[in-house]
């Protein structure tokens, strides 16, 4: 396994998952998907308990980051290799922000700080049967944001579960295909918005501009939702680059209210289809 300085920074962030906070599941509980993912966290890649690795991961397990191997054997290196590192504090704060599950998929948006570096980082994972059979994800620098009132990760936590998935969904469904189809999008966008993404708040032009620009293009490749939050799977390509881009929706009123985003560069010589 080749561990980059990105990868090997991202990987010792997410030993943070040992939060008190997260309610600990065992593996023999039987538990929803998202609570899967949070105890894989917790039981696998906190507390490096290899063992347990057959009662989470799939033999054939399909790992989309090019840096680590596909299957059980790839998470069982990243383990072992975790194992080298100190444990993190025992009242460490959880990286973890938002957990959102629509059916088999389970998206994680973590905020996660070390040797004075701070990531966003969204997972994705797949389930069957409870357990976990595919991974994507997406890892991006921030700058210091110290005293800022809007930050890249704060805001909205709670998920509204009064609010129908499907009818955010179609919110955001229909916000990107007036934005694919070169027609006005604002419509779908509360004026009141809250945007958390740094480079659509410099480039001054909104949320629908800025995905507009002529220079750029977006294809969709998932839409994820559960209650008033919406995750979009995407490839961005701008400035002759493509990359992984993912987006969190908060709709209200079948308005966007909120937006949080992470992209990261495809690796050159992958093929971008094979990280989605």
């Amino acid at each position: 396994m080749k561990i980059t300085p990105t990868l090997a920074l991202g990987m010792c962030c997410i030993l943070m998952c040992l939060a008190q906070s997260a309610k600990s599941y065992t593996y023999m509980d039987t538990i929803t998907n998202k609570q899967k993912v949070l105890s894989f966290y917790k039981q696998i890649v906190g507390l490096r308990k290899t063992e347990l690795i057959p009662e989470f991961i799939i033999e054939n397990y399909k790992q989309h980051n090019p840096t680590v191997k596909q299957g059980r054997e790839g998470v069982t290196e990243m383990i072992n290799y975790l194992k080298k590192l100190p444990l993190p504090p025992e009242d460490a704060k959880s990286p973890i922000v938002r957990a959102i599950q629509d059916g088999d998929l389970v998206v994680t948006h973590l905020d996660v700080q070390f040797m004075g570096k701070r990531m966003a980082v969204i997972d994705l994972f797949k389930l069957k049967d409870g357990m976990l059979i595919e991974h994507w994800d997406a890892i991006q620098s921030l700058p210091d944001e110290s005293g800022k009132v809007v930050t890249a990760t704060n805001g909205t936590i709670d998920i509204d579960h009064n609010v129908s998935a499907e009818s955010s969904k179609l919110a955001v469904e229909q916000f990107y295909k007036a934005v694919v189809d070169k027609q006005p999008a604002d419509p779908f966008v509360d004026k009141a918005y809250l945007e958390h993404d740094a480079s659509v708040i410099t480039s001054g032009k909104g949320l629908a501009g800025y995905l507009a620009n002529s220079e750029m293009s977006v294809k969709v490749h998932r839409i994820i939702a559960e209650g008033d939050f919406v995750v979009v799977q995407s490839q961005l390509n701008k400035q002759d680059k493509a990359f992984m881009f993912y987006e969190i929706f908060r709709v209200a009123n079948n308005k966007i209210e909120e937006h949080w985003s992470v992209e990261q560069a495809i690796p050159d010589g992958v093929t971008a289809e094979d990280m989605f």
